[in-house]
């Protein structure tokens, strides 16, 4: 009997224990890290890029891909499903090497290449796809490497905001008569787990993702793999939402969209598909998320346990970083005289002013400066009330 008494204090003790990581995390207050968001509060987000931490600079970081030689996906990790598509859409703006880091990641966990579509968010017209802009220009992007990979691309008519962006998304949906796609940040790198057994790749689990959904009566919305670093969203309710609203341009634009969601009874839900890392700079040689020579379908390498180390570290790094953990959008700085060329430091300023005049209309709209709108008795008709 005492060890039993013991033994269900010990259990207490840890469901306790876990219930706060999950509120500090933000699976249970809501879907953005607190990190990010005290950073919003305190201001903190954008930084000088003259104050920036730099990688050296790389021109290349897949060297077997320049060469024409794309390497083979492990193929436990590809899986044909003729029921289910999943249009990827990943936004970029600047940086291209954690652009590239990023749809290659995607392409070695197993999602097919033709279903990622890159939106050239650089405001800077044709000039990639004329490949005029110079590799250390922040808004470069490689037309032909991701021609190379597979990957659509799709170009926005101007440089658009987060909130912007996500509406062009949306639209770019009901165009194609799509009733869900996913988007995902380019500051990521997704692996599988591979340690797992019995084995089931990242994209495998997507799919799994999905098919639960079909038959559901959930009234879901989003779905959340990882905070929003990869969500899956259902575009009726962003219809039903009226969009994302422009007039929160940057951060707080999430915490509007997200509550008034919450406000008309959709469920915003998580799903665990495997490591989504979220970092600030760039493995050295892309060719390391795919098997080396010889290992075939093999799991769980040395190669695989390297990878995920250094991605820890990577992820670490980030989050812990007293420039912010954004200072990889002022990384480059070069391309002066380039077509639609903007002074890296003035466009760093520019976001940081908007990002306050978010902040303050979302204060301004809800008469409340925190994301937990719903939870503190808001609804949808006070809104500018």
């Amino acid at each position: 009997m005492i060890q039993f008494t013991l033994n269900r204090r010990v259990a207490a003790y840890l469901g306790a224990a876990f219930f706060f990581f999950l509120i500090i995390s933000g699976a249970v207050t809501h879907h953005v890290r607190p990190d990010i968001y005290q950073n919003w509060k305190n201001g903190s987000l954008v930084l000088n890029p003259a104050d920036n931490p730099t990688q050296p600079f790389q021109e290349e970081i897949f060297p077997l891909a320049k060469a024409g030689k794309i390497p083979k996906i492990n193929p436990q990790n590809i899986v044909t499903d003729k029921n289910h598509k999943t249009p990827l859409f990943i936004g970029f703006t600047r940086n291209w090497y954690l652009l590239e880091q990023a749809v290659v990641s995607y392409i070695a966990a197993g999602w097919p290449a033709d279903q990622i579509t890159v939106i050239d968010n650089s405001g800077v017209m044709d000039s990639n796809l004329h490949g005029l802009l110079s590799p250390r220009n922040p808004w470069y992007l490689n037309h032909t490497r991701l021609d190379q990979l597979g990957v659509k691309i799709k170009r926005t008519p101007t440089l658009l905001t987060f909130a912007q962006l996500q509406n062009y998304f949306i639209n770019s949906a009901i165009e194609q008569n799509w009733s869900y796609f996913f988007w995902s940040h380019m500051d990521v790198v997704v692996l599988s787990k591979e340690y797992e057994s019995p084995y089931k790749g990242f994209y495998a689990r997507i799919l799994d993702c999905l098919r639960e959904l079909v038959d559901t009566k959930e009234k879901w919305a989003l779905k959340f793999f990882a905070y929003d670093w990869l969500t899956l969203v259902n575009v009726s309710a962003m219809k039903d939402m009226g969009g994302w609203d422009t007039q929160i341009p940057y951060y707080m634009t999430d915490c509007d969209m997200y509550e008034r969601l919450k406000m008309k009874d959709f469920t915003l839900g998580d799903f665990n598909a495997g490591h989504i890392y979220d970092i600030g700079s760039h493995l050295s040689d892309l060719a390391i998320l795919f098997p080396a020579e010889g290992e075939n379908n093999a799991l769980d390498t040395q190669r695989f346990k390297d990878l995920r180390s250094e991605l820890e570290g990577m992820m670490k790094e980030k989050q812990e970083n007293k420039q912010g953990r954004n200072y990889w959008q002022a990384r480059q700085d070069g391309g002066e005289g380039e077509p639609f060329w903007r002074n890296p430091v003035g466009f760093e300023k520019s976001i940081r002013f908007w990002i306050e005049r978010g902040r303050e209309l979302f204060r301004m709209k809800w008469n409340y400066s925190e994301c937990d709108l719903k939870k503190a008795g808001r609804r949808l008709s006070q809104d500018w009330a």
